[in-house]
């Protein structure tokens, strides 16, 4: 132990000179602005940096080198913006001070010429890369000067001035770099190359060992063009235009390993082409030209070559004859794929005893003589796929001891001779599917390695037992789109290590159960596309399965235990199944992510038919009606939901809710449209579904702004977007309704009991600020439907036969905004008729057979806006019948046979259709339209064609307007329109409209003064026309700001909707709550009284529950006695559910008959809640509020308990 501060002193200082020595040169050498340094490990002081500029030398900016550390920087890397296509520009001796310098990369910067000495001072330079990628922008090619590249830079070993759209190099610009030994010149739009001089008599770049001009656009190759270049070793001429060769063109190339010519335009080669390079040439690559001929001897002096490539080319078997291969005693690999080869000579392989991959697929090959690759001992692949082969003769492969892949796929083959792969017994892949075989071939027996078999789409009805029995190893096999009927057991039992079985697009009717009991190490299995009714007892003993499909067949029924616990993957969409089966409540148990039950025959969507393990969950194009609330609560993996394509017509507030998504994951997506939607009052909360996201208990809807639904009631739209629909749009059907205040229900003649008439349809919102009943062609003779709601808003009396309109006929309708009468019969409309209508909008009388109208029918219609009155008979107008009508705007006339009107009783500021009646043409009338016409507030619509009519022609008033006359010798002409104002009127309209807006700003303060304060409180926390009360001041020092008193049967209520608003909002209230801060076995009546006494406020939820049980308890009920008489403490009463007045106590009963109450539907519910309760000091609660973040507020309209549905009221 006395050693121990040696070495701990010992540990630090080694561990202290370790991070000194790597943080030294970050303190030695600082990197430049936008760069950072990088040590290479080359050596212990090497730096190399990494600059991400803009541009470099442009418009910009300009660019500064200088400030770059020369000394071990021996890395540099210059990456411009891609997103920026400003030219840059490297000017003379821009790099001069990094002497030091070993490899310079240029990326992305947009390059147009490299000048002269624009590397100047590179002495120890061995790597360079310019890349401008001046191909994103056409227009900008880079230019190379010829002294660009010079004896300094002698020392070059690589040169890389791909992707530069260069359209050539001066000549012999690059011969200064005599070290240069790999030149990358790809994708450019070089066409010549000639001028980089490297033939033989140049000299030029003779140590070059790579060159690479692919992707360019050389058309021909001259002779000699590369005879200088005696070092090189691959030469990539790939994706030019090569057409043309010279006999001659590698002369010289006698170091020339790797020759690429793929994807060129070449038809046929010169004999003696490979003629300087055939003994060092290994990889030949001629794919993808249009070669048709090959010259006899081409390859034959190429004993060295390993690969060659003719694959897309247009060869036969002419020319792929017995002298084609002969000599290439070393090649291994051979493609001959995709040309037209119709048939082989039998010793055109007969030299090739080191071939080991073979591809002769997409030939035109019919028949394999025998013996053809018998030679080939080495051969582990053969492809011969999408021929033409019928049979497989016994001594076809006869040769092939090492074969391992065999691919006989898309033939027609019908035959395999059993002994076929008597040879073949190292065979482990094979591939026979797209043939048409009948059965599956005996000649597997001499194949016990084989590891993956295809016999897909062929003609294989049944499967004997014992056929897979000698294939013992098989891993994978694949019997898909065969004509395979029912399976018994021990087909497969001698597979033990099948691993992926594949059965889909059979005819299976039936599997019998136990069947693939044995192959325990089944993943993968695909049923998929036949007819199984059942699948009970197929899968429950596999426990390695993970991946299953059994979509497409005839399921009626499923259940989870029907699958392995451990599965991941199902799949069993387009079935009939009518439900998702849990009889064993096993969704804890399963590991299934991802579910597809599409295009089945589900109706109802419940919680625990779906597991608690799944990710994606796909219940699209069902015929699912109901999704239950909280069916996807619990389901922590969720990602994505589909529910498109089915008939769900209504969705409760929590048939979406999830459990709540932390924030730094991503909210689950579901999919909902393409279902039947009805936009009932129940609908609402579904267009701000994705504005609730705060609360994270709620998943993103993807769709919802493509989402349509029906409206319930519409006269103008039948479907509309759910975004766009109106609050007044959700309604909902209702018989009978009395509200929760109502005392009178039980009586008749009750006028806040809401009683929908006979022969009529009522609907409502979910909080009755809109009540429509329509009454339209319901039979109603001579008189108005009975019972017509008192808060009826829209009415529809259209389509009956009325005939008189009584006095008095609506009266107490005060809420009656929009009246339809038109086409009901209606003669006689009395005085009065609509008196009490005080919000009525819109009045519709048209096409109805009124006469007259004598001066008071519309009395009491302050608020009337549109009066439609034409198409009627109306013959007189008593002068004073508009005159109550102030607001109104719209006034249509037409259509009827009125002579004389006295406008200038009409209001100002009116829209007005006069058009088709019998006007008439007397001077003094004229006049006095004329006049009236001239007010720029007045606007006749049908001025066009508005007509007087004058019954003989004295009476017309000469001078001023000429008449036509008609056959019946009645007179008509055209009423003058109206003529421009006097400049003085409009500053007199605009004044007293001014004062009006004032007048009617002060009112509608003062008659919503409750509102303003509560709206001024909640958003900027002022009480306005509020003065502090004693209490307020002495209560300040109280513990909690208010306690809840609720029945424990409304616990739920109180934990999960009121205290989580109110105690995590902002501000955020501190309660007292029974369940939680009352004191285990104290007394409840003092518990309750001290409570009263720490609070600021009092809450009581009051409910049905409450009345029955806490409320029946003497001490309970004497404790509230105190709260109820003393109204200085503030009580705030909450109603849940339907309370009758009869329930309640006396006490109870006077509160609420003396206080004004708060509906929970009210969209301002929590902020009038906040109003009522005491304002929480700027200085508490901070650590409450820095704890936890405020949820946002919940406006739901209906709470749902175990108990059902539940309407809040509050009263304060």
């Amino acid at each position: 132990m006395r050693g121990s501060p040696a070495f701990l002193a010992i540990l630090l200082g080694t561990i202290f000179g370790v991070l000194g020595a790597s943080l030294s040169k970050a303190l030695r050498y600082k990197a430049p602005d936008e760069c950072k340094w990088i040590t290479t490990g080359d050596a212990e002081d090497d730096v190399s940096l990494v600059c991400r500029l803009r541009t470099i030398n442009s418009e910009l900016e300009n660019t500064n080198f200088s400030v770059i550390q020369p000394q071990h920087t021996v890395r540099l890397r210059l990456e411009c913006s891609d997103a920026l296509f400003y030219q840059s520009s490297l000017s003379a001796g821009s790099f001069r001070p990094l002497v030091e310098l070993r490899e310079l990369v240029i990326e992305y910067c947009k390059i147009g010429n490299l000048s002269d000495d624009a590397f100047k001072g590179l002495r120890e330079l061995r790597n360079l890369t310019v890349r401008t990628h001046n191909t994103d922008w056409s227009a900008m090619a880079l230019d190379i000067s010829a002294g660009a590249f010079t004896d300094e830079l002698r020392q070059l070993e690589k040169l890389d001035l791909g992707e530069n759209n260069m359209w050539g190099i001066p000549e012999g610009a690059l011969c200064p770099l005599i070290n240069l030994e790999v030149l990358n010149l790809t994708r450019n739009r070089l066409r010549d190359i000639t001028g980089f001089r490297f033939n033989a008599a140049t000299r030029c770049l003779t140590n070059l060992r790579e060159l690479d001009l692919s992707n360019n656009s050389v058309e021909s190759l001259p002779s000699a063009a590369f005879s200088g270049l005696t070092r090189l070793h691959s030469l990539d001429l790939r994706c030019n235009a090569i057409s043309f060769m010279a006999d001659r063109a590698f002369e010289g190339l006698t170091s020339l390993a790797i020759l690429r010519l793929a994807d060129n335009r070449l038809a046929s080669l010169p004999p003696e082409l490979f003629s300087d390079a055939k003994d060092h040439i290994q990889e030949i690559h001629l794919r993808n030209n249009t070669l048709s001929v090959l010259p006899p001897g081409l390859f034959s002096e190429l004993s060295r070559l390993l690969v060659l490539d003719l694959s897309h080319n247009e060869l036969t078997a002419e020319w792929v004859n017995a002298a084609t291969f002969t000599r290439l005693v070393r090649l291994v690999v051979l493609d001959l794929s995709s040309n037209r080869i119709a048939r082989l000579d039998p010793t055109v392989f007969r030299d090739l005893y080191s071939l080991q991959i073979l591809r002769l697929q997409e030939n035109l090959l019919e028949s394999l003589p025998e013996n053809t690759f018998s030679a080939l001992y080495n051969l582990h692949t053969l492809l011969l796929s999408d021929n033409q082969l019928t049979i497989i003769d016994a001594t076809t492969l006869s040769g092939l001891y090492v074969l391992s892949l065999l691919s006989l796929d898309n033939n027609r083959l019908h035959t395999i001779h059993p002994g076929s792969l008597r040879n073949a017994s190292s065979l482990q892949d094979f591939h026979l599917n797209g043939n048409r075989l009948t059965s599956v071939p005996d000649a597997l027996k001499a194949t016990p390695l084989l590891r993956t078999l295809d016999l897909g789409e062929n003609l294989i009805s049944e499967i004997p037992s014992g056929t897979f029995d000698h294939v013992a190893q098989l891993y994978g096999l694949r019997l898909t789109e065969n004509h395979i009927g029912n399976l018994t057991k021990g087909v497969f039992d001698r597979i033990k290590e099948l691993k992926i079985l594949n059965l889909s697009r059979n005819r299976i009717q039936y599997i019998e159960p136990g069947t693939i009991d044995e192959n325990l190490n089944l993943q993968a299995i695909r049923l998929d596309g036949n007819q199984l009714t059942d699948i009970t007892g197929l899968f429950t003993k596999l426990p390695n399965l993970v991946w299953l499909n059994v979509s497409d067949n005839k399921l009626k029924w499923f259940d989870y235990a029907m699958i392995p616990t451990g599965l991941q993957w199902l799949d069993i969409h387009s079935n009939e199944i009518k439900e998702l089966g849990n009889n064993f409540e096993i969704e804890t148990q399963l590991q299934l992510s991802t579910f597809d039950a599409s295009e089945n025959k589900l109706t109802e969507i419940t919680g625990n038919a779906i597991p608690m393990s799944v990710e994606l969950l796909f219940l699209n194009d069902n015929l699912i009606s109901k999704v239950q609330s909280y069916s996807f609560f619990k389901k922590p993996n969720l990602t994505r939901v589909d529910l498109k394509g089915n008939q769900i017509r209504n969705l409760e507030p929590y048939a979406l809710r999830i459990s709540a998504v932390p924030s730094d994951q991503p909210l689950p997506e579901f999919y909902i449209g393409d279902n039947q939607y009805l936009c009932d009052c129940t609908m609402e909360w579904l267009q701000r579904v994705n504005r609730q996201n705060q609360t994270r208990v709620q998943p993103r809807v993807m769709d919802l702004e493509s989402i349509y639904c029906k409206l319930l009631y519409d006269r103008e739209h039948v479907f509309v977007p759910l975004v766009e629909a109106s609050h007044s749009q959700f309604l909902c059907k209702y018989e009978t309704h009395c509200f929760a205040l109502c005392h009178c229900c039980d009586f008749d003649a009750c006028d806040c009991e809401m009683t929908c008439p006979q022969n009529c349809t009522c609907y409502h919102d979910q909080s009755w600020s809109a009540n429509v009943v329509d009454c339209s062609n319901g039979g109603h003779v001579n008189k108005l439907p009975e019972q017509i709601p008192m808060d009826a808003t829209r009415l529809y009396l259209d389509g009956n036969d009325l005939r008189i309109v009584s006095s008095h006929a609506f009266i107490g309708r005060k809420k009656l905004k929009v009246l339809f009468l038109n086409s009901s019969n209606i003669e006689i409309v009395q005085n009065r008729s609509f008196n009490g209508l005080r919000d009525l909008e819109d009045l519709h009388l048209q096409d109805n057979r009124i006469r007259e109208l004598r001066g008071h029918e519309f009395e009491g219609l302050d608020a009337l806006r549109q009066l439609h009155l034409q198409r009627n008979r109306i013959a007189a107008i008593g002068n004073d019948t508009f005159a109550p009508l102030r607001s109104l705007r719209i006034l249509r006339l037409q259509n009827n046979r009125l002579t004389t009107l006295v406008v200038w009783s009409l209001p100002s500021s009116i829209e007005i259709s006069l058009a088709g009646n019998p006007w008439s043409c007397e001077c003094d009338y004229l006049q006095s339209y004329r006049e009236w016409s001239r007010d720029p507030s007045i606007r006749v619509t049908d001025t066009a064609t508005l007509r007087c009519r004058a019954d003989n022609e004295s009476a017309v008033c000469t001078g001023t307007i000429s008449l036509d006359n008609d056959i019946h010798h009645n007179y008509t002409k055209t009423i003058i329109e109206k003529q421009v104002l006097q400049d003085y009127l409009p500053l007199l309209v605009a004044t007293s409209a001014s004062s009006l807006v004032v007048i009617l700003l002060c009112m509608l303060a003062f008659v919503f003064r409750h509102e303003l304060r509560v709206w001024f409180h909640s958003r900027f926390g002022v009480r306005i026309f509020y003065r502090n009360h004693e209490v307020d001041r002495d209560d300040r020092d109280k513990l909690f700001d208010a306690f809840v008193s609720y029945s424990s049967k409304d616990e739920a209520f109180v934990a999960e909707e009121l205290a989580p608003v109110l105690e995590m909002g902002n501000p955020s209230y501190k309660l007292c709550l029974h369940y939680r801060d009352f004191p285990a076995g104290s007394f409840i009546a003092d518990t309750i009284v001290q409570a009263v006494e720490s609070s600021r406020r009092t809450i009581m939820v009051l409910s049905e529950n409450f009345i029955k049980s806490e409320w029946c308890r003497f001490d309970f009920k004497s404790a509230h006695h105190q709260v109820l008489r003393d109204r200085r403490r503030r009580l705030i009463l909450v109603l849940v559910g339907d309370v009758h007045q009869r329930d309640l106590d006396p006490d109870i009963r006077l509160y609420l008959k003396t206080n004004t109450y708060l509906q929970w539907g009210d969209k301002l519910f929590w902020e009038k809640l906040r109003f009522a309760l005491p304002d929480v000091p700027n200085n508490q609660r901070a650590t409450q509020r820095t704890r936890q973040q405020p949820p946002p507020v919940r406006r739901q309209h209906n709470n749902r308990t175990s108990n059902g549905s539940r309407t809040v009221s509050v009263h304060i």
